[in-house]
């Protein structure tokens, strides 16, 4: 079984060529890793470098992504393409940032992403929690869209998924979530636009997850079937286990486990509970993929944090 090794373990898996290996830098998260000048903002954004592709997914709710990416060394002047894996103002409110740079890339979505999104209030009341951001006005600042199938390679080897089949009896999605229906009733989000990537490898997949509001098990049972049940080096991103019923987050750990995932790293709307049971269930196959972190995947074997 495959797991991670510290910064003081590297020298090794250094001798590895650039192209054989995968990085994953996280640029916004709830939580910020302790290194000076990283912030954290709730929201989620990650930068995907494999050889020379550059892929950012999501960009958080602010600019706070490209803060630290400043910070972190990375430059985002030239990332190839913007993958947004849902329709929620933390994953999406960082676009409008994009268009006051210089940088012109396409962004990839599911045409749902701009669906109208609410969560319900204890008082009953609907606050709106979708894009901040109108189609119309984004594409007016120089944002190209580009809505994409429900399969779809972004770039060599690094698969678009959404749509997934709810296929399990547990992960049902947040009741507290919805969207209006053509009556203007508000009912649960169906959240046909909750998006990942998986990167194909010679040893296995490398999965990202964005909110995992289909559910973390459909997803990757799903990404499986079309991959053709290969084994799962590393998954990283929010599994949205925050506000689940403690048997819902049993089942999914338990499913987890038996798909033999070398290393996982969680974010944003894990939860702290959910993310302490996920650590004692993998022990040191489990981290926390907080602003700041940098995990390298080396292609021919090992995980590096730093």
């Amino acid at each position: 079984m495959g797991g991670i090794t510290d910064e003081t373990e590297r020298a090794a898996s250094n001798k590895v060529k650039r192209m054989d290996k995968i990085t994953l830098s996280v640029l916004c998260d709830n939580s910020a890793a302790m290194k000076e000048g990283i912030r954290a903002e709730h929201g989620f954004s990650i930068l995907i470098e494999r050889g020379n592709t550059k892929v950012l997914f999501d960009t958080g709710q602010s600019d706070v992504f490209w803060h630290n990416a400043d910070v972190m060394g990375k430059d985002l002047s030239s990332i190839d393409t913007v993958v947004l894996s849902h329709g929620h103002y933390d994953h999406t409110g960082g676009l409008l940032s994009l268009a006051r740079s210089s940088v012109n890339v396409q962004v990839i979505a599911h045409r749902d992403v701009f669906v109208a999104r609410y969560k319900k209030q204890k008082d009953g009341s609907l606050k709106y929690i979708g894009c901040p951001y109108t189609q119309a006005y984004l594409e007016s600042r120089g944002i190209n869209f580009k809505f994409v199938t429900p399969h779809y390679e972004v770039a060599p080897d690094i698969f678009y998924v959404s749509e997934v089949p709810q296929a399990n009896d547990f992960e049902k999605g947040d009741p507290l979530l919805v969207v209006k229906d053509e009556k203007g009733l508000s009912v649960r989000d169906p959240f046909m636009d909750d998006a990942s990537l998986y990167i194909k490898t010679p040893q296995g997949l490398v999965v990202i997850l964005g909110c995992s509001h289909r559910g973390v098990v459909n997803i990757l049972e799903h990404i499986l079937t079309l991959a053709g049940n290969v084994p799962i080096l590393t998954v990283v991103g929010g599994t949205h286990l925050s506000r689940v019923d403690p048997r819902q987050t049993k089942k999914t750990i338990e499913a987890l486990k038996g798909m033999n995932i070398q290393t996982i790293g969680v974010s944003h709307c894990t939860g702290l509970e959910a993310a302490d049971e996920m650590k004692r269930s993998f022990g040191k196959r489990f981290f926390r993929a907080m602003a700041g972190v940098v995990i390298t995947i080396y292609e021919k074997g090992g995980v590096v944090l730093q």
